[in-house]
């Protein structure tokens, strides 16, 4: 009598690359948004463009 091996069917790789995909969209936004919203355009908010800049007082009393 033959024997018969039933063997689970593989997972296809394409879930992880989509996975893969989304999470680089979500860190690429993200990164987007934190730095432009810390940076802005200096020719629209009137910012010094070179130099450094110190506040006046700490950041923790400012808020």
């Amino acid at each position: 009598m033959a024997e018969i091996n039933i063997e689970p069917k593989k997972r296809s790789g394409w879930g992880w690359i989509v996975v893969l995909l989304i999470l680089l969209l979500v860190g690429y936004l993200l990164y987007r948004y934190v730095f432009e919203a810390q940076g802005g355009n200096p020719e629209t908010t009137g910012t010094p463009t070179s130099g450094m800049v110190m506040p006046l007082a700490p950041v923790f009393l400012s808020h």
